[in-house]
């Protein structure tokens, strides 16, 4: 049963409506058939009574700083800025990823940590990293971040890059290309993957088209630099992920997918979908892929038959022991419980674990054994 166009669905607190939403197999709007950008779009298909993305304009293009549109005057300087809407292949060579464990968690500061904490592998937003005055890493050195976030010195590193739009699109307005890659190089991170510029669904398509672009430049930029990278293949339709398909078909030296499932929303149905665009995808690529992943637990075994490998991003077990919340399983559910520590105790312990109890539950997921030493549990 389709879900209904009144449905009230929010993401993040704001208010998204399912009639915005592409509909797979169905006609596209009349007025798409006219538009010159057709064979980047594709065309789009919704519930709403639109004519063409253009009736999603908001109509005050020179107050209008939330999306890229036509109608705004430095539309052309913007699209030009990210190498127009073509994803030309990548055909030079991208610098191999470390070997990773397949459950990675991420630290949000070292604010409650004693540390270095005894993780082998962590993940650390690249936004966290980012001085928003230069574009360039904050830290001089691999050395001077570990400190700060409190991690071990011998620790593999993977730059996450999903995140709050806002933070996420001041990104590209502070990217300073070679500069702000040669600073991350610094870093020697394990993976780095791109930003997921948003990929709105009630605004014009050449907002969604121009996030794309910015994607593939971003990873471009960054793998020329020597980065081990993983390109983020953010989508609003099913054409969108065909595009995603013929780019990484023919850019053969590309092994890392990233895809983030915590701003999709609630809808079971919306994210099957997106799901099920991602295995599409997968299968449609003739070569072994991996997947950077955060969220989408329920579909995490599927995702594990499609791709070569799945590393799953978790940011609960640090944010639960911040808020001095501790794991435990139940079955085959994840609970919570608060209590244990004081308030002014290190949660260093506390959050090795939540890794421990986070990680098992992710193995059982994805089907996998874990070893039933301690460090086997953080490594595998």
């Amino acid at each position: 049963m389709a879900e209904s166009t009144s449905t009230q669905i929010t993401i993040r607190g704001k208010r998204v409506l399912p009639e915005f939403w592409h509909r797979s197999g169905e006609e596209i709007q009349l007025g798409c058939s006219r538009c010159p950008e057709l064979k980047y779009c594709g065309g789009l298909s919704v519930r709403a009574p639109i004519f063409d993305c253009m009736s999603l304009c908001c109509g005050s293009p020179k107050t209008c700083t939330k999306f890229v549109c036509p109608k705004q005057r430095r539309y052309s300087t913007l699209v030009n800025e990210a190498g127009g809407f073509n994803l030309s292949p990548y055909l030079q060579r991208v610098a191999p990823m470390r070997q990773l464990p397949r459950y990675v968690p991420c630290l949000l500061d070292g604010g409650t940590l004693v540390g270095p904490v005894s993780l082998p592998t962590v993940a650390i937003s690249l936004y966290s990293i980012i001085d928003y005055r230069t574009g360039i890493a904050k830290y001089d050195s691999r050395e001077q971040l570990l400190s700060h976030f409190k991690i071990r010195p011998d620790a593999k590193l993977v730059i996450a890059a999903t995140g709050e739009d806002r933070k996420v699109e001041n990104f590209w307005h502070i990217f300073r290309s070679k500069k702000t890659a040669a600073s991350l190089m610094k870093l020697r991170p394990a993976l780095i993957a791109t930003p997921n510029f948003s990929m709105h669904g009630k605004t014009v398509r050449h907002d969604n088209l121009l996030s794309m672009s910015r994607i593939v430049h971003t990873f471009e930029t960054f793998a020329a630099a020597g980065l081990p990278v993983a390109i983020h293949v953010n989508g609003r339709t099913d054409f969108d992920f065909k595009r995603w398909t013929d780019y990484l078909a023919s850019s053969p030296e590309i092994y890392a997918v990233a895809y983030e499932f915590g701003t999709i929303g609630r809808s079971s149905r919306r994210r099957a979908w997106h799901a099920d665009r991602l295995i599409e995808l997968a299968r449609n690529v003739s070569r072994p892929l991996t997947l950077l992943v955060r969220g989408g637990k329920n579909h995490l075994s599927r995702f594990a038959t499609a791709f070569s490998k799945v590393i799953v991003l978790d940011t609960n077990a640090c944010m639960k022991a911040k808020f001095r919340q501790s794991a435990s399983r139940s079955g085959a559910k994840l609970t919570w419980h608060t209590g244990g520590t004081q308030a002014d105790e290190p949660v260093d312990e506390l959050l090795a674990h939540n890794v421990r109890v986070s990680h098992r539950h992710t193995a059982a997921i994805l089907r996998l054994r874990v070893r039933s030493n301690a460090q086997g549990a953080i490594n595998s």
